[in-house]
């Protein structure tokens, strides 16, 4: 691999080949002439002279001892002049010095089918004497360009063409002899090209169908330019490989396996074969594909947002498929088709036409190998939700050169404002920024309004200032005359001295750039415009690392793979002074160093082999995702390692999540779509590569797609790696759109605004927002949503109220809109709709997908809440003041500034939370924005105030003007101030930032750093210190002592640093760097967590259940499990005497169906309960037998009904003190009907640490009594029970210490209320089982519940503790209901536990009274015969003839007392 980093001549592919024979040219003879002194003492002195001489007959091949060039020719007496000084004569003479950096330039025509090859000769003359510089040169009989020059050379470049044979070309200063450069080329045989196929063909959803091959036959390898649409054709580094990728329009049409590859080289071309293979994106057979809708369905309809076209949806049945096939939508454009939902066997995909191309649809797919069909056909018109257009009437434009140079322009607009975004844009050197309302609108309403925006502007300037404002569709442009004009002289620009760049890792380079300027006026930035933002720099005065903006020393970053080459482009330096120099790429760009060309750095490869790659494994294959994310760990290796081992290498996931979240979503065209690439590094660890990622939860089934980015352009796609390679997926619930609105309901309940039903019913509602705007007065709602706000329901489908606070006799009649929705659910899909925008990807995901032939759905008119109001006048600006005048933005805490302001409305008030906001800006048109708060109420008069931190360097050095837009009455009318309106106020209107501490060093930025801790990659500025050796980095940990702790650095530079050894933490932490004399800011650094806790879930088949066969092998046991002490024998009878038990050491063993301490208790039959789908709770409805109740003989009695329930209700866990520390309700459950009477119910929680916990509950119904086996023991199972056998995956405790609890709860109530008790008993059971029971009981009906004292942990028996919560848990208690939590209490474990309870249902031979254990009981209740309460009052009149006794006992005892200390005291007198 080769970094290119150094700026050098650019070598292109060999074709023409180039010798440059002359290199080094003198115009000038030397004769030399010795004067013989003879031996002399002490001095000698000697008396040459030299003259010019002018002769009748000029030097020629005749002369004696002549030396002639082959072109040569006598010049005539004119054009030789003699000069005569001081008796001495000086010959003007140059040297000509080639400086292309090669005496072999070897080139290929571009583009490759041309006949010609481009080069430039460039060639610095330097005067070797005292003359000037030659006024021109001439090569091949065109003069050249000069490029840069100083007092003594100049350097010359000229472009050439070459065609074959032999070229050459004279090198003429004129006055003085040519010196030829002969140049000879040969051109390549294509006869003895091949080319050899290095992968095969393959699908993904990224390289599409591509394939990788080799030319065989060249020199060194070459761009090779493509007339065929049908495919592109890119050179993988100087690896004599290419990627080529067809479109897929030649893939449809393509009829056989063989395709032809035609290379258009000179003079011919150049073809061979490449072969489609089987399976390369799976086969669709026309029945798979089912339910197709469109939305809306209608074939003419009207945008709902810009640009939002028809959604297509439709299934695909089929169970059979491994990896993602190929789908697309086809009009013009082939449109991409995504699944969003579903499982395997019904995955459901999405797509959406465009609604700038209405026309005929066609859904494509692979029926065969390689042939594609289309089923559904969608023909439409669209009518483009445009808006208005902007009409304007420009203002004049107001000048204005007091303390900072200004212009101001104006818009006067009679159409609607319809809430389009505006663009402000202006000459090439500035930055352009884009802005809603409130920016620029200075007066009116949105039926008519006035837009006004004032800017800083240069105060010299060499040519007219053209600025513009845009919309979508139209814009209006300005020209602004500076204050000075002057004459444009590139000679006091920004002038480059040195670049040089130097790779930090990661793929990215710091570029380092000095220049300087001769000249009144600054640099002002560095710039160069690539075809991509990331292909472009702009270096600003924050960048500046030593030295002035005069003549300074700048650093920037660049990305050498997502930036890459750039070529055909320039650099371009600009002063204050608005003079630009530009300076070509792979030109030279310097006097000082002409052999240096000026080339963003990339990272290339001479040599570089597919089938290097080896040995890819994963930590987790076949990975379950649904419900949780996985982190799993990618390991691969080199058969030739040596040459890999210190390479970057990054990961890309490719499943249709992750490129949905990259924004890789609209056109399948290899030509146009590209990819937002977040980069995973892999990292050498034990001799070999590893990667950690993160996979997204319930994402599509089946190969995993991925890629490995080495390059620009080099990328091995794990379509084109064998099988053993594949990454696999399994879910039950495939989730990638985001939450939908299920329902709205406009102005419900004579409210203002809408009531809508939210739905995401697999991963849940996160959070997003809704913007709503008023259509006259462009108020601004926003709404905040998220769960806890909903008003009815939960996470997965929830009603919130989207109202609009408006005041009847104070407001105007209009209608509001909502503009903007965006959406998150639990696993970060988002939907959206953004009523004007140009993101053509986020059409797919739109949460009014089931309104969108409705236009009207997110508009309401206040008509009949609003009485109507009448103004004349917008609000007016009565103070504006900033607490500071001039700041230091290079400071650390001197940027902070203060703004209070005061505005009025006489006529009708300001209206009530509307917040003004204040615009400052710079020089470059860079925007800051800071939004106010009120600091008195919303009245006639309204004080705000606003304070924000700057950003650094922000408006260096030529200051920051304000303006501040977005004053509401409640009349509909809107004000703002620009910067002009501002100073003609006498309000404070500019900051002056002439003051920038330069050495002040900045933390901006790390890389992004895992929880496993490594290396630290710190951006910032001035991070040196000022001085490399004394700087040093300070890091605290989070969960450590919390002091700093010193770090060296490994790497320094002015604007990075690189430190090691960062420990592993799941927690931030905080760097600084320090010096003795200067600190930098705190930045906080959060990791990216990966958990690697990923266990295969227990499927349904082999979750714990009922058997009558043991289990055969024993489950190893981690300690033996505790048995129940020995009881007591209980009841009278003992243990519900001889035929329903018998007293054995541990208590009474009942006989069936007889349970319970006493044996008092009998197990009844029951009708199976209904399956709740929703929650794993039972209900059992229990009717009462025929004499349990007190009826007599009055048969209209009802007869008395019990319900139960049984319920999972909360995760929690608990410190070693036996406190909570988390908590975790269960709000949402996936129901899976398993067999009869058995479900299976699925739900999971995302902990602190970003760790899902998946919880399953097995539910399962015994209408018989039944032997089973769990953890090792056998368990009777009653008739009419439920068994909950409960599964819990991994979870992260906070500390080992900790345990975590499962709750659980069961009730009872009885139809009865009146005459009724209820009890509750908890305890160990005595049949043997070592387990705990749970009894609550009211009247004579129970539910028993059991918890067995183990569990499976970690693949093992463990024993845990089962514990009443009813203290803590505020159950519910009364004498005809009774409820009681038990807590599950697990100790700390790996991967998985597994717990198993079951509850039953009783009847009870006695009935809860007064006396049983924790009874309630209802106030005319009463379980006592005459003799017991006799006996009561009797024991009553006694008890309280002893408490009379009592009584008088202690009032004698207390007086003697008094009476004794007395005494002791007049004793203790005397004494003393």
């Amino acid at each position: 691999m080769i970094y290119m980093y150094n700026f050098n001549t650019k070598t292109q592919a060999i074709y023409h080949k180039i010798v440059k024979v002359v290199h080094n040219v003198e115009l000038q003879i030397k004769v030399y002439i010795g004067i013989t002194i003879p031996k002399y003492s002490n001095l000698v002195i000697i008396d040459p002279d030299f003259s010019i001489l002018i002769y009748q007959k000029s030097t020629s091949s005749n002369s004696e001892n002549s030396i002639c060039s082959n072109n040569s020719s006598s010049l005539s007496s004119d054009q030789i002049a003699g000069i005569v000084i001081g008796g001495v004569a000086f010959l003007s003479t140059y040297n000509i010095l080639n400086v292309n950096s090669q005496s072999e330039l070897e080139l290929y025509p571009l583009p490759s089918y041309s006949s010609q090859c481009r080069f430039s000769l460039d060639v610095v003359v330097t005067v070797l004497d005292q003359s000037s510089l030659p006024n021109s040169v001439f090569m091949g009989g065109f003069k050249s360009n000069l490029l840069y020059s100083n007092e003594t050379s100049a350097l010359y470049s000229n472009g050439a063409l070459v065609t074959n044979g032999t070229y050459s070309t004279n090198v003429t200063i004129p006055g003085f002899p040519d010196s030829t450069i002969f140049i000879n080329y040969t051109y390549v045989d294509i006869s003895k090209l091949s080319a050899t196929l290095v992968k095969d063909i393959t699908y993904n959803e990224v390289s599409y169908y591509s394939t990788v091959f080799k030319l065989n036959g060249l020199l060194m390898p070459i761009e090779i330019a493509n007339k065929d649409p049908s495919y592109i054709i890119t050179k993988l580094s100087d690896t004599f490989q290419y990627r080529i990728q067809f479109s897929t329009n030649f893939v449809r049409n393509q009829a056989t396996p063989n395709w032809e590859v035609i290379l258009y080289l000179y003079p011919d071309k150049f073809s061979f074969n490449i072969t489609y293979r089987n399976e390369t994106s799976p086969t669709i057979f026309d029945d798979q594909l089912i339910d197709f809708r469109i939305y809306p369905n209608q074939t003419e309809f009207t945008t709902m947002p810009l640009f939002y076209g028809q959604i297509v949806k439709f299934k695909l049945n089929s169970t059979k498929i491994t990896n993602i096939p190929y789908f697309s939508l086809v009009n013009a454009i082939d449109l991409a088709v995504r699944p969003v939902s579903g499982s395997l066997g019904n995955i459901e995909f999405i797509s959406s036409c465009f609604a700038g191309q209405p026309g005929n649809y066609s859904l494509y797919y692979q029926n065969g190998q390689p042939s594609f069909t289309t089923k559904f056909n969608v023909t439409n018109s669209v009518t483009i939700l445009a808006g208005t257009f902007l009409s304007y009437i420009v203002g004049p434009i107001l000048m204005d050169n007091e303390t900072i140079p200004i212009f101001t322009v104006s818009i006067v607009n009679n159409e609607n404002y319809d809430f389009k975004k505006i663009y402000f844009e202006s000459n090439n050197d500035f930055s352009s920024f884009n802005e809603y309302f409130p920016y620029g609108f200075v007066g009116g309403n949105n039926l008519n309004f006035n837009i006004s925006i004032s800017s800083n502007t240069y105060r010299d300037y060499p040519n007219k200032l053209f600025f513009y404002i845009k919309t979508i569709f139209n814009e209006q442009t300005f020209t602004v005359t500076p204050f000075n004009p002057i004459s444009e002289n590139q000679t006091l620009g920004g002038i480059i001295q040195d670049i040089n760049s130097f790779y930090i890792g990661e793929f990215k380079f710091l570029i380092r750039i000095k220049a300087s300027t001769i000249g009144a006026y600054q640099i002002k930035n560095i710039k160069l415009k690539g075809n991509t933002d990331e292909q472009s720099i702009n270096i600003q005065p924050i960048n500046l690392v030593s030295g002035t903006l005069f003549d300074g020393v700048w650093e920037t970053f660049y990305d050498g793979v997502i930036g890459g080459k750039v070529s055909m482009t320039s650099l371009q330096t600009n002063t204050f002074s608005g003079t630009a120099v530009s300076y070509i790429c792979d030109f030279p760009f310097s006097i000082n160093s002409p052999g240096k060309r000026f080339q963003l750095p990339s990272i290339e490869y001479n040599n570089f082999y597919f089938e290097d790659l080896v040995n890819i494994t994963f930590l987790y294959n076949n990975v379950h995702v649904t419900n949780q994310s996985v982190s799993n760990i990618m390991y691969f290796n080199f058969t030739n390692v040596n040459q890999y081992k210190d390479i970057p290498i990054a990961f890309n996931l490719m499943d249709p999540k992750t490129l949905s979240e990259n924004e890789f979503e609209t056109v399948l065209n290899p030509f146009f779509d590209t990819m937002n690439d977040h980069f995973i590094f892999a990292e050498w660890v034990n001799d070999r590569y590893q990667v950690m990622f993160n996979i997204p939860a319930n994402t599509m089934p089946g190969i995993m797609n991925y890629y490995l980015t080495f390059s620009k352009e080099i990328k091995i796609y794990s379509s084109e790696l064998p099988q053993s390679a594949q990454l696999n997926l399994i879910t039950k619930n495939i989730d990638i759109y985001g939450p939908i609105f299920s329902k709205i309901i406009k102005n419900p309940s004579n409210s203002l605004g809408w009531l809508v039903t939210i739905e995401d019913t697999i991963n849940g509602l996160k959070n997003g927002f809704i913007t709503v705007k008023g259509t006259i007065d462009s108020s601004l709602h926003n709404f905040t949503i998220e769960p806890s706000k909903s008003i009815n329901g939960n996470k997965w489908v929830g009603d919130y109220e989207i109202y609009i606070k408006e005041h009847q006799s104070q407001c105007i009649q209009q209608s509001y809109e909502i503009t903007d929705v965006v959406l998150y659910d639990t696993f970060n899909n988002r939907a959206s709709f953004i009523k004007f925008s140009e993101e053509y990807y986020n059409a797919k995901y739109n949460p009014f997908i089931n309104y969108i032939n409705d236009t009207t759905i997110t508009t309401v008119s206040n008509n009949n809440i609003c009485n109507g109001i009448n103004d004349t006048s917008a609000p007016v600006l009565l103070s504006f003041t900033s607490n500071i005048s001039s700041l230091d933005v290079g400071s650390l805490n001197g940027r902070s500034v203060t703004f209070q302001f005061e505005c009025e409305d006489q006529e009708t008030g300001i209206r009530e939370n509307q917040f003004p906001v204040i615009y400052l800006t710079t020089l470059n048109l860079d925007i800051h924005k800071c939004i106010s708060t009120n600091s008195t109420p919303f009245q006639i008069k309204t004080r705000f105030t606003c304070t924000t931190i700057i950003p650094i360097g922000f408006g260096y050095p030529t200051g920051i003007v304000l303006s501040v837009y977005g004053f509401i009455n409640n009349g509909g009318y809107y004000s703002g101030y620009t910067t002009q309106s501002l100073k003609d106020s006498n309000f404070s209107y500019t900051l002056n930032t002439s003051i920038y501490t330069n050495n002040q060093p900045i933390i901006q930025s790390t890389n992004s750093i895992t929880n496993y801790g490594g290396k630290l990659m710190i951006y910032g500025r001035m991070l040196t210190c000022g001085s490399k050796g004394t700087a040093q980095v300070l890091l605290k940990y989070s969960d450590d002592s919390g002091n700093y702790i010193p770090i060296t650095p490994s790497t320094f530079y002015d604007s990075f640093i690189l430190i090691g050894n960062i420990r592993a933490t799941n927690q931030s932490f905080t760097i600084k760097i320090t010096n003795s004399s200067i600190e930098s800011n705190e930045f906080i650094v959060t990791p990216t967590l990966f958990f690697f806790n990923y266990t295969d879930p227990i499927e349904p088949t082999s979750t714990p259940t009922s058997t009558s066969t043991p289990t055969s092998t024993p489950i190893p046991t981690v300690s033996p499990i505790p048995s129940n002490p020995p009881q007591k024998c209980q009841g009278n009878p003992e243990c519900g005497g001889s035929n329903q038990g018998v007293c054995r050491d541990g208590g009474c063993i009942c006989y069936p169906p007889y349970i319970g301490l006493t044996c008092t208790s009998q197990i009844i039959i029951v009708p199976t309960p209904t399956t709740n789908t929703t929650n794993p709770s039972t209900e059992i409805p229990v009717p009462s037998t025929d004499d349990s109740t007190d009826s007599g003989s009055n048969k209209n009695i009802s007869k008395v009904l019990f319900k139960s329930l049984v319920s999972i209700v909360s995760l929690r866990e608990i410190n070693f003190k036996g406190e909570q520390t988390k908590i975790y309700n269960f709000e949402k459950w996936i129901f899976t009907p398993l067999a009869n009477n058995k479900n299976l119910y699925e739900t999971s929680i995302n902990t602190d640490s970003n760790t899902l916990t998946n919880i399953s509950a097995t539910l399962e119904w015994f209408n018989k009594s039944e032997t089973i086996e769990f953890a090792n023991q056998k368990l009777q199972m009653n008739p009419s029970s439920i068994k909950y056998t409960i599964n819990i995956s991994k979870y992260p405790f906070s500390s080992s210490l900790n345990t975590l609890q499962l709750v659980m709860s069961a009730s009872l109530i009885s139809s009865k209320t009146d005459d009724i008790c209820s009890s509750k008993e908890f305890g160990n059971t005595t049949n043997g089982d070592d387990s705990n029971f749970l009894k609550i009981q009211v009247d004579d009906h129970s539910v028993y519940g059991r918890f067995i004292k183990r569990a499976v942990i970690d693949s093992k028996v463990q024993s845990i503790e089962n514990q009443l919560l009813d203290s803590s848990m505020k159950p519910i208690l009364n004498s005809y209901s009774t409820q009681s939590y038990i807590g599950i209490t697990i100790p700390k474990y790996s991967n998985q536990v597994i717990i198993d309870p079951d509850f039953s249902i009783l009847i009870d031979q006695k009935a809860a009274s007064s006396n049983s254990e924790n009874s309630i009981c209802s106030n005319n209740s009463s379980s006592l015969s005459s003799g017991q309460i006799a006996g009561i009052v009797i024991g009553g009149v006694a008890f309280l003839s002893v408490i009379v006794v009592c009584c008088i006992y202690y009032f004698y005892k207390k007086r003697k007392n008094i009476l004794l200390e007395q005494s002791i005291h007049k004793k203790l007198k005397k004494v003393g």
